[in-house]
């Protein structure tokens, strides 16, 4: 039983993250790039890419298998991970950022308005897009301090 009194992720919620994380950023991508340089001709005009649907559903995937590893970082990773003061602010930020995802993400689904749509869309995929960014710093600045500090605190 490794890891019971840090807060270190068991490989397999690594990976979860990692694939689920990743897969979320490549279809989030994908469908920017699609949506935005990929339309297609149509007999009318310009028309959605035939792609654009499938990426998103594919995100939606990745989505699930994402919050269920969410759910043991914040049972895990979270709870005994706040005893590491240089890791807080971070680790905040990141949560933050991940909820705002989450939200946005809901939101996509079931906003009428499509002003208000535009807006959250804008927000969802501008976060989306630099959360590896945080993410990393996190990653890193983890692996710097558990190597630098007796106890990683």
């Amino acid at each position: 039983m490794q890891h019971l009194r840090t807060a270190k992720l068991a490989r397999w919620q690594i990976q979860l993250l990692s694939w689920s994380g990743g897969a979320l950023w490549l279809t989030g991508i994908a469908w920017l790039l699609l949506h935005y340089f990929g339309r297609t001709r149509g007999a009318f005009g310009p028309e959605t890419n035939p792609l654009e649907p499938w990426m998103l559903r594919f995100h939606g995937l990745a989505m699930v298998a994402s919050l269920l590893g969410l759910g043991g970082l914040l049972v895990v990773h979270v709870w005994k991970g706040w005893s590491y003061r240089h890791q807080r602010l971070v680790g905040t930020f990141l949560l933050a950022t991940v909820g705002i995802l989450v939200v946005t993400g809901y939101l996509l689904y079931y906003v009428g308005d499509e002003e208000l749509r535009s807006w959250v869309s804008l927000i969802h995929w501008l976060v989306g897009v630099l959360l590896p960014i945080l993410f990393i710093v996190h990653y890193r600045r983890g692996r710097w301090l558990g190597r630098t500090s007796p106890s990683g605190k």
